[in-house]
């Protein structure tokens, strides 16, 4: 039976984006020798989640209540009523740092980089020594693609704080993003080292591991993440193309009829199926998964690439 070329297509499906909580990042598929048809973004790469704790300071009850209630309003998409809520905090205690944390992200959600910029750096002015506040405005600095600013604070961060493991996951996110990949190793190692076996620095680990071509660990560190977070798809969709990419198409296609199972309208994960379909030869299966995802993709960008691998495999049937 023939075989189509398709030189590193999975990769490129599944490790061609590390994309952080920063944001979306741009990647650019090779063209392959016989044209085939790109593939498709994926959703945003796991990011260690950052404590939602005020960052600590002596506050009255009142201020404590007040900064909780403007935190939920954040959570709740309410962000005008947080803003006038962190504004009454700051005009009654113009040195509540965590005020103007809490503040700044909620403009940044606004996008209004300037306004939530002022807010983290008077934060920072008032609390230098706060590797919390410092790793907050790394993380804005890098969701706006300034990798320098962000860089510098999370290592100021890890100055301050030599164990704040989140401040090394976040700085191992950009060095991924940047392309360097060992050090990028090196600070999630450190993460783990520090807090153990936390689900997201595998998943992240294992993405950089794909990135770099490693898929042996890259399937190590998914089928870690899987075992702390058995409910997720994109861990069963990572080990997938991880599986694919080795060759072991069985065991990919397992992996990702686990991830459609849990998450059965999502149209990403059935262009992977219909690329791992077309790999074994499964024609109109592979066909049936993009006709699939034209159904779900709100991307036009997705639905072009579909169409794409439904006319090549009408074209080449065998």
């Amino acid at each position: 039976m023939k075989k189509i070329n398709i030189p590193s297509i999975l990769r490129y499906c599944v490790f061609g984006f590390l994309v952080l909580a920063l944001g979306m990042a741009a990647c650019s598929s090779n063209a392959s020798p016989t044209a085939l048809p790109e593939t498709a973004t994926i959703p945003a790469t796991k990011e260690i989640a950052e404590s939602t704790a005020t960052p600590a300071a002596t506050v009255s009850s009142d201020f404590q209540q007040k900064m909780e209630e403007g935190k939920a309003l954040i959570e709740s998409g309410e962000i005008e009523k947080a803003i006038q809520t962190f504004d009454q905090i700051i005009a009654s205690d113009p040195q509540n740092a965590s005020a103007y944390v809490q503040r700044a992200i909620a403009k940044s959600i606004q996008n209004d980089y300037e306004a939530a910029l002022a807010d983290f750096n008077k934060a920072v002015e008032l609390r230098p020594q706060d590797a919390i506040i410092v790793n907050f405005r790394g993380n804005f600095f890098a969701g706006y693609g300034k990798y320098e600013e962000a860089l510098a604070d999370f290592d100021r961060a890890i100055l301050l704080d030599p164990n704040y493991a989140s401040a090394y996951v976040n700085r191992a996110n950009i060095y991924a993003d940047m392309g360097e990949y060992e050090k990028a190793l090196a600070d999630y190692n450190k993460a783990l080292e520090l807090k153990g076996q936390l689900a997201d620095i595998y998943y992240n680990r294992g993405t950089t591991y794909g990135l770099m071509g490693q898929f042996d660990k890259a399937v190590e560190d998914f089928r870690k993440y899987i075992e702390l977070a058995p409910d997720d798809p994109w861990g069963y969709y990572r080990l997938a193309g991880a599986y694919a990419e080795l060759g072991d198409l069985d065991t990919a296609l397992f992996n990702i009829n686990k991830a459609i199972e849990i998450l059965p309208d999502e149209a990403e994960i059935y262009f992977l199926r219909g690329l791992i379909y077309a790999q074994k030869r499964l024609v109109s299966n592979a066909i049936a998964d993009f006709q699939k995802v034209i159904e779900l993709s709100e991307s036009e960008d997705l639905d072009a690439q579909a169409q794409e691998w439904i006319t090549f495999l009408q074209s080449n049937p065998q």
